[in-house]
């Protein structure tokens, strides 16, 4: 009979997925993890499957499907842990069968990273009663924003960071061999026509961006159809790429540009590579390892911001999100206007009063009965 596994401690469940069709959730899965293996005894802290309810174009208003088998009722698990903002006015519709199951077993709740998606009225008055029944036993935010909207819905609240910005700590990726290069991830909206002074005179006219980055000058100017499309919704991004018949370069102020795509799945090959030196991945590691090396990253994921400052980069970001509002909290509210760097001390300090609010809340839980 083979032996059973001793257990050093509470067992963690931290919810996971959709990576193909978001790397970033990748981002601050795997920074997450790290994150609860340094709180709680790490072999016992293991991913698990998302809700099936977030696949992209679903309408989560109507829960899961109802075939689902539910593996997320089924965990034998002290915590569970759901990263990411969650917070939506739907997240009652995706968790509310689960949470009631999982509470009525002793399973307690989690929220780390934890965020609003769009924070408008309905979704916070959506979101508050929930939070109030389900109660999790330890909230951590990414942004002061969400902070302040739960004061109140947990014991232990902590105005914490995104925890991709722990990245680093996971993963140490191997250097490129290769020329200095530039990011461009543009994989919603189109990717801005860009002039780079000396290379290109300076051009009078309406620019949306102009900011000196890496000895020079620059100028953006994003084209106006696919903008338009892209702000519609994201299937109407679609449209817009197909309407784009520019061709952009394959470098820029001297550098290699590397253009990567977040959305793996669906797989639109003839949008990921239409344009010169494109790359992507259904698994991260590879865009840690790219954006650990980036000259400057220009995107309109905040993700790959988040993993690009982490890695001690430059970033800016070209999206009207609020979820960026995650930057503010370290010091970065100006990344939509200029590029931005993170002051590593600042990072490690948070990093540090972050790990250590979390172990000193599950130390003063109750045992799971």
């Amino acid at each position: 009979m083979r032996e059973q596994r001793h257990r050093k401690g509470p067992r963690v469940a931290l919810v996971s997925g959709f990576w193909g069709q978001n790397i970033g959730n990748a981002f601050f899965n795997i920074g997450g993890k790290w994150i609860l293996e340094n709180v709680f005894p790490p072999d016992e802290v293991a991913f698990i499957q998302d809700q099936p309810g977030y696949r992209t174009f679903n309408n989560q208003s109507r829960g899961n499907p109802p075939n689902d088998f539910g593996l997320l009722r089924h965990i034998d698990v002290d915590y569970i842990v759901l990263q990411g903002p969650m917070l939506t006015q739907t997240f009652r519709y995706l968790w509310e069968s689960t949470f009631r199951e999982l509470r009525a077993r002793g399973t307690q709740i989690i929220l780390l990273s934890a965020a609003f998606f769009r924070y408008t009225r309905e979704e916070i008055d959506a979101v508050r009663p929930f939070l109030r029944e389900v109660r999790p036993v330890i909230i951590s935010t990414r942004d002061h924003d969400s902070y302040e909207l739960l004061r109140g819905y947990s014991d232990y609240l902590y105005d914490g960071i995104d925890s991709a910005f722990f990245v680093p700590d996971a993963f140490r990726p191997f250097p490129f061999a290769t020329n200095p290069y530039l990011v461009l991830n543009f994989d919603r909206y189109p990717e801005p026509t860009i002039f780079v002074e000396p290379e290109g005179c300076e051009r009078p006219g309406d620019w949306d961006w102009t900011f000196d980055a890496l000895g020079h000058r620059w100028y953006l100017r994003m084209p106006r159809l696919p903008r338009a499309l892209s702000a519609a919704g994201k299937w109407q991004a679609y449209l817009g790429a197909m309407l784009d018949r520019r061709r952009l370069p394959r470098s820029l102020a001297g550098l290699d540009v590397i253009r990567t795509e977040h959305r793996f799945n669906p797989h639109i090959t003839w949008k990921i590579y239409r344009q010169p030196n494109a790359l992507a991945s259904d698994e991260p590691f590879t865009y840690f390892t790219v954006y650990s090396g980036a000259s400057l990253t220009l995107s309109d994921r905040v993700h790959a911001c988040v993993a690009t400052l982490a890695y001690g980069r430059s970033a800016m970001l070209f999206s009207p999100s609020p979820r960026a509002s995650l930057f503010a909290r370290l010091g970065l509210g100006d990344i939509r206007n200029r590029p931005v760097a993170l002051d590593p001390d600042r990072l490690e300090v948070e990093k540090g009063n972050q790990l250590r609010f979390l172990r000193g809340a599950v130390g003063l839980l109750p045992a799971r009965g």
